[in-house]
């Protein structure tokens, strides 16, 4: 009968181990945090981060399709690249042997190589994005003003079966450990590591996604990303549906995790201020930029309108628009995307916290003018460019408009 025991004691234990081991391996994969943290999860789906990688981002797909064309190279080779923020946990960092790769890839020979950066490009433990386990399961961050030392290489992963965030853990959790870590409580270096940008973005020395060193180098640092992007803290639960006995859930000061963006909040009402009155035979426009970067920011393509419509009475007689974008070209000075692009033709972009006057001369008969800003995804430039069509990218986002009569 002892011996029964003892075997029986020694299968749960193992049992218990084996569970406690497919759970901890299991958060490698973010779909298992979803079924306790239920809003984040609804939030994070909304946003460009839960699509980060190409099978879900139908505007990246595109780009880097055009890319391939335009520089000869098989599209692994250059996701490979853009993976180190895309998909930091891509298994393959570099190819070693690029040109044998490439020229394979050409010649449609299937090679160990090809076969191991084919796989590591679609598995599917990536494919999930820029998700919980990404932010979550940084240890550390490698602090650098070397713009290439971003991405991957900017952070240290932790265990597996560890959460890191801004709260100690209490206990709840049964599939994890929880961490508080400063770059959750301060969460602008997490942002960075990916949002920071440089000269040395890409191999012609451009800068892109410039959008951590625009917010350094304002006056306004004060100001951390989340409290734009992950909404006013709020008192709230993690995860109240879940209840373990002895333990009481603590209510804390929490974010929503939508990251938010045009698509998916109201964001940019806090982009820019307006305000025109005619003077002399002129409009004089002022704009301010609210924000502690420029605007807009980050990807290359995007672009705000200012359209100045000239009425008639109901009738719009005139209509000018001033177009806040960054041109790239390429070294014969044809536009380019900016991934690939010699150098910048222009930038016109409003500057952390700027105020811009524009003088509009008045438009003969013109008895009104609406003056509206709107926001694009991606410039129609850019879209034409890249052969690509899609309503979420060529619409446009309002940002803010004013009546003036004149």
């Amino acid at each position: 009968m002892k011996t029964k025991l003892v075997c029986f004691a020694g299968l749960m234990i193992f049992l218990a181990s084996f569970a406690y081991a497919q759970l901890s391996g299991a958060v490698t994969s973010s779909y298992v945090c979803f079924s306790c943290h239920k809003d984040q999860a609804k939030d994070w789906a909304t946003t460009w981060h839960s699509r980060s990688h190409i099978d879900s981002n139908p505007i990246y797909k595109a780009m880097i399709n055009y890319i391939s064309r335009v520089t000869y190279q098989p599209e692994e080779s250059i996701l490979v690249g853009c993976a180190q923020c895309h998909n930091p946990k891509m298994t393959i960092k570099e190819i070693s042997g690029k040109d044998s790769f490439n020229l394979a890839k050409v010649l449609n020979v299937e090679t160990e190589q090809t076969k191991r950066v084919e796989a590591s490009v679609g598995d599917a433990n990536i494919k999930d994005g820029i998700s919980c386990n990404i932010c979550h399961n940084v240890e550390k961050i490698n602090e650098s003003m070397n713009m290439e030392m971003r991405g991957f290489k900017a952070v240290e992963w932790g265990p597996n079966d560890v959460i890191f965030g801004p709260f100690e853990d209490d206990g709840r959790a049964g599939i994890h450990k929880s961490i508080q870590k400063e770059h959750f409580t301060n969460p602008d270096k997490l942002c960075m590591a990916c949002h920071f940008g440089g000269e040395t973005d890409n191999k012609n020395g451009v800068e892109l996604y410039a959008t951590g060193k625009e917010f350094l180098g304002s006056d306004d640092t004060n100001q951390r990303c989340a409290d734009c992007h992950m909404s006013t803290k709020r008192k709230g639960i993690i995860t109240p549906e879940i209840t373990r006995p002895g333990i009481v859930a603590k209510e804390r000061e929490i974010r929503s995790h939508l990251f938010e963006g045009a698509r998916n909040s109201d964001i940019l009402k806090d982009t820019i201020a307006l305000n025109a009155k005619p003077e002399g035979n002129n409009i004089i426009l002022e704009l301010t930029n609210l924000t502690p970067h420029k605007a807009p920011t980050g990807f290359g393509g995007r672009s705000m309108d200012v359209k100045i419509e000239f009425k008639n009475g109901a009738n719009v007689v005139n209509t000018q628009t001033y177009t806040l974008e960054i041109v790239y070209v390429d070294k014969k000075g044809k536009e380019m995307v900016p991934y690939i692009a010699a150098s910048i033709k222009s930038d016109n972009r409003l500057a952390p916290n700027e105020t811009r006057k524009l003088s509009i001369p008045k438009f003969p008969g013109a008895t009104d003018v609406k003056v509206t800003v709107t926001y694009r995804l991606v410039s129609d430039r850019i879209l034409k460019l890249i052969n690509f069509s899609d309503a979420i990218f060529s619409k446009d986002y309002p940002v803010t408009s004013l009546d003036v009569k004149l």
